[in-house]
């Protein structure tokens, strides 16, 4: 099936033909109104407004090829390329997790929290895109930024995205569940690590499931707290006293996840995220 013309209705209407089976209308219009802003120029206000606007041959052809990535469970954001998070443009040209709502609501509580103080020491484990690197990088007055990931993917799409912003971030290559020694210390520590249990995969949408990379998500049944137990290690060395660690957290194990940290002697609070779920950790390392 082709679009049967050039006409911004006509594309709207191939899309929900298109992706009806898999999405409700409210996603595709979010999702075909994005495609036609980023591949073709033309706003959302002004697609509503003008149904008979024609894009180009060109164009039209992005167009249909990002309806069919969609049709086949590519994420919109890898499809567009690129997500907003937090005052800032993220860039996705490479195999990382795509920010998500939740991790924001987390970053922008820290922005309100120290937005008022200069010169913070950041460090953001398994930084991933560097969503959060180059948000905090942004947001927070003079601050210095390390982004830590394994995955060399990650780090060089951090390096992208800090450049992309504009904005000084230091990366270091390293896995956080073997003993990495710095000779620093931070004011914050944040982190997003993989959390999801093996026998939550079956919960998980198929778009995530194909195309996100697995090891920026999953964790053994078994163990699925090892990377919070590392951090906590790693908070214990490189934290200052009255610093803070944010956690994003397994809804189904932030209280299993909390009490790593207070066992260390932590002052802590669970966070529920937008939805009221529990899916935030502040630890505070008492001075």
């Amino acid at each position: 099936m082709r679009i049967s013309s050039n006409k911004i209705g006509d594309i709207v209407r191939f899309a929900h033909q298109e992706l009806a089976d898999s999405f409700d209308k409210g996603e595709i219009n979010t999702m075909i109104y994005a495609l036609i802003e980023k591949l073709c120029g033309i706003g959302m206000v002004k697609a509503l407004a003008e149904p008979e606007l024609t894009v180009s041959e060109s164009e039209l052809l992005k167009v249909y090829f990002g309806i069919k990535d969609l049709k086949n469970n590519k994420p919109l954001q890898y499809v567009i390329g690129e997500c907003d998070f937090v005052n800032v443009n993220i860039l996705l040209s490479r195999k990382v997790l795509i920010p998500r709502p939740e991790t924001e609501e987390l970053v922008q509580g820290l922005i309100e929290k120290y937005g008022s103080k200069r010169g913070l020491e950041v460090a953001d484990i398994c930084c991933g895109s560097g969503c959060v690197a180059v948000a905090l990088a942004k947001n927070l007055d003079s601050c210095r930024v390390l982004a830590v990931d394994i995955d060399p993917e990650a780090i060089a799409q951090t390096e992208e995205n800090a450049e992309h912003n504009a904005v000084a971030v230091e990366t270091l290559r390293a896995d956080i569940l073997k003993d990495v020694c710095l000779n620093r210390e931070f004011d914050i520590i944040f982190s997003n690590p993989p959390y999801v249990r093996e026998c939550e995969r079956s919960l998980m949408r198929a778009n995530v499931i194909e195309h996100e990379p697995w090891q920026a998500l999953f964790v053994s049944d078994d163990n699925p707290l090892v990377f919070y137990r590392s951090i906590a290690l790693f908070a214990q060395r490189h934290l200052k006293k009255n610093g803070t660690l944010c956690l994003e957290t397994n809804e189904a194990l932030c209280k299993e996840t909390e009490l790593i940290f207070i066992e260390l002697g932590y002052q802590t609070k669970r966070l529920n995220d937008f939805r009221g779920k529990e899916r935030g950790l502040i630890a505070t390392k008492k001075g």
